[in-house]
């Protein structure tokens, strides 16, 4: 029961590919921009890089013969470290969340890797166990989430499991299917990033094209200036939503959520298989959002904060249900999470706020679009074509944005590009607050901010332009509920971070 295991012998070969993969783009990028012509040397980039990696081959063997774990009475035992070594105790009751994945690399070797998450862990994860058997996974996951056990033990991969593990059945299943998979493909706000990549790629388009085709495609559309721009930029977001499109499918397929008593356990993705856990008892807010390909057909996406924190793709948060009709949320609610499943109304921002949204929304792109056409290049001119969409989008942040509360909840919504409504218990708002600007207060008007755990450093959700009058209300009703509220079964791993400030 006390003895350290090492992770699978194929750790060293998934950290290698995994690192060669991050390296991949700067790789291939570095072979194109080099002067492969120069006489040999030294600093030429191949010897650089056949260096780097196998710097990163002998750290990964280093940290397989290092890296030690056990558990034992409901703690993991983390050593690991080559020249310092570093030791480390996690309680059962500090576990927050448990990811168990089965990446590209794992599943070539039929590993897992093993994340979890615990309360203040910040935006990395406290343990990530990255190559195990799936039945050791399990095994960690059961003694780290039971919370009534007899006897507990965990012998070496391969011997017997001697473990008193009475699963809870399933109370409720809900299941992506095919068509609603296709739909939050189509509509998927992760064109944004793609758009992002895709212009980057674009800018080194130079180096990748032959000089004779590129001053021909090039030279003809430089001939049209305008022209230029739209073929550029219809280019740029068709690739970008093809790649949106294939990433969706792969992260979301067979995407299932199941709920045993108080825990929920998340299924999803095709090559990268993953399987996170979550206690509700740690969800701290839940996080409705529309973007504005899927609010006119009725669909919206749920996400979950809780104290552990989410992944980085997510913005700390988890995907709950990556698409669901508007109307199907509440009911879904509440089996999930019957706390959240309430109606609510809310207090929109005053008429006197319209201008202000409107103007904060086209301030930058003009002095942007003026700089730069000014001292730059007088194509930029053509960007007051676009101010149109920046004051639409103004106008439906000020039509979005509004605030309310209930006897437990609070509720907060607000736009940037999405539409998103926030909903969080009084019991898990750890702080409430306004600042009012001069020229906010020549209207009575007040930016209302609440605060929630959701990883090292918390997360805060924030409406502009809230009148004065109704924002202190929620003040009022805030401060005087706070001190009455009595928590019922409140999580223990909750209460601890309160006594450290959190």
């Amino acid at each position: 029961m006390n003895e350290l295991h090492r992770l699978h012998i194929a750790a060293i070969f998934v950290s290698f590919l995994t690192a060669l993969r991050s390296f991949l783009i700067p790789l291939v990028l570095s072979f194109f921009l080099g002067n492969t012509n120069e006489p040999a040397g030294l600093f030429r980039f191949e010897y650089i890089w056949m260096a780097i990696l196998t710097f990163v081959f002998i750290q990964g063997i280093g940290h397989w013969l290092t890296f030690r774990f056990r558990i034992s009475e409901g703690e993991l035992y983390i050593q690991r470290g080559i020249f310092i070594k570093k030791k480390r105790y996690i309680q059962q009751q500090k576990v927050q969340s448990i990811d168990i994945t089965a990446g590209f690399f794992q599943r070539l070797f039929g590993l897992v890797k093993l994340r979890i998450e615990t309360a203040g862990g910040g935006a990395e994860p406290e343990v990530n166990l990255i190559a195990i058997s799936r039945e050791n996974a399990e095994n960690i996951r059961s003694l780290l989430l039971k919370k009534h056990r007899n006897t507990m033990e965990y012998e070496k991969e391969g011997s017997e499991e001697q473990i008193n593990n009475t699963k809870e059945e399933t109370s409720f299943t809900w299941l992506l299917s095919r068509r609603h998979l296709l739909i939050a493909a189509l509509t998927s706000s992760g064109i944004g990033l793609a758009i992002s990549a895709v212009a980057a790629l674009f800018s080194q388009v130079e180096q990748f094209l032959p000089e004779s085709i590129y001053d021909l495609i090039f030279g003809f559309l430089g001939q049209s200036g305008f022209f230029l721009i739209v073929t550029l930029l219809f280019t740029v977001v068709l690739l970008s939503w093809c790649i949106s499109f294939v990433g969706t499918l792969l992260k979301y397929g067979g995407f299932k959520i199941e709920k045993h008593g108080e825990e929920l356990v998340i299924s999803r993705g095709l090559i990268e298989k993953r399987q996170l856990t979550i206690h509700t008892n740690r969800v701290t807010a839940v996080r409705i959002v529309r973007n504005i390909f899927r609010q006119p057909f009725g669909f919206s996406a749920i996400y979950v904060e809780s104290a552990g924190g989410g992944t980085n793709e997510e913005q700390l948060s988890t995907v709950l249900l990556p698409i669901v009709r508007h109307s199907d949320i509440k009911t879904i609610l509440n089996e999930l999470l019957p706390s959240y499943a309430v109606s609510y109304s809310l207090h929109s921002v005053p008429k006197r706020s319209r201008l202000r949204f409107i103007i904060r929304n086209i301030v930058t792109p003009l002095l942007f679009i003026i700089v730069i056409g000014y001292f730059f290049n007088p194509v930029a001119y053509y960007g007051f074509s676009f101010i149109f969409i920046f004051i639409v989008f103004g106008y439906l942040q000020y039509k979005d944005a509004g605030a309310g509360y209930s006897e437990r909840l609070l509720i907060l919504r607000h736009r940037k590009i999405s539409q998103t409504t926030v909903i969080s218990e009084l019991r898990k708002v750890q702080a409430v607050e306004t600042r009012t600007s001069f020229f906010q207060e020549k209207r009575s008007l007040t930016s209302f901010r609440f605060s929630i755990l959701s990883s090292v450093i918390g997360k805060s959700f924030t409406v502009f332009d809230l009148d004065q009058t109704y924002a202190n209300k929620i003040l009022e009703w805030y401060s005087k509920n706070k001190k009455e509220y009595v928590p019922i079964e409140e999580d223990n791993s909750l209460k601890i971070n309160r006594k450290k400030g959190y």
